[in-house]
């Protein structure tokens, strides 16, 4: 969608905000709706597709990140953590 900036800022520290507030981490995906110039919360997906025809990957793309760069992203984030929680192999809780 078109956004006006500072329309696209309110939703960018929105976002931030509920990512932080529901103790988030890795990477979810955040929707909002813009009506009449009020930016409305319509979800938060903490398990959001990425398969390279899913939403997240191609809003992504619009940013300048592409599907490779993202994965590597999520692998480069979730190793520490997995370490740090004593995860001896994925899935392990």
């Amino acid at each position: 969608a078109r956004l006006r900036q500072d329309e696209r800022s309110r939703i960018e520290k929105a976002a931030i905000a509920m990512f932080d507030g529901l103790g988030c981490a890795g990477i979810a995906r955040v929707d909002f709706f813009v009506v009449d110039g009020d930016v409305i919360l319509n979800e938060v997906n903490t398990m959001p597709g990425m398969t390279p025809a899913s939403q997240l990957p191609r809003m992504l793309a619009a940013g300048g990140l592409d599907y490779f760069q993202v994965v590597d992203m999520m692998i480069r984030l979730a190793t520490p953590m997995l370490r740090e929680s004593g995860a001896s192999r994925l899935g392990a809780a």
